[in-house]
């Protein structure tokens, strides 16, 4: 095991956790996740989830609930890897509209007209371990939250998410894996 390898076993779950959040694709979102309930979510609603039982249920409520109506544009700020753990921490436009009348259940996560101000961040926490003890790389944590508005000062420094980019700080040359493209290329 390599530590090319490691990065590109990473990235492709990273990959397709983030397109099957476009039209929430629960079976490709299955393959990212460890078996059984050691997985652990923050969603950007505010509210934990527990295992993927719970996050399969959460998505399917989704499903009547959200229209994720283009692949989400995800920018990777870090990656790092240390043995058998690895973190990424990115940010991200997540374009959805309402699909039904509660949309996304919570007051914590706003969903805005113009799909662009949809901002977000997240951090997956990866570990060398199925969920059954194999060594096969899985997400076992996710952690969103929104991001701040896009011309919104950042405290003690003044710069903007408009000024840095999606996915841009200081020494930062954002990654982006997910592919382009529209529900119909899948």
């Amino acid at each position: 095991m390599s530590l090319e390898q490691d990065r590109a076993d990473i990235l492709k779950l990273h990959q397709d956790w983030w397109e099957a959040n476009h039209r929430l694709k629960i079976p490709l979102m299955q393959t990212v996740f460890p078996a059984g309930e050691s997985y652990l979510m923050f969603n950007a609603n505010g509210h934990p989830y527990f295992g993927i039982d719970e996050k399969s249920t959460l998505w399917a409520w989704y499903q009547g609930q959200l229209n994720v109506v283009a692949f989400p544009e995800v920018e990777i700020m870090r990656l790092t890897i240390s043995g058998d753990m690895a973190w990424v921490g990115a940010e991200a436009i997540f374009p959805m509209k309402p699909a039904g009348d509660v949309g996304t259940g919570s007051v914590t996560w706003e969903m805005h007209e113009n799909l662009d101000d949809n901002r977000i961040r997240a951090t997956e926490i990866y570990q060398r371990d199925d969920g059954e003890g194999n060594p096969v790389w899985k997400m076992w944590h996710f952690h969103c939250s929104p991001l701040p508005p896009i011309d919104e000062p950042r405290p003690a420094f003044g710069d903007t998410g408009r000024d840095r980019g999606l996915g841009g700080g200081p020494g930062i040359t954002p990654l982006r894996v997910t592919r382009e493209g529209t529900w119909d290329d899948v």
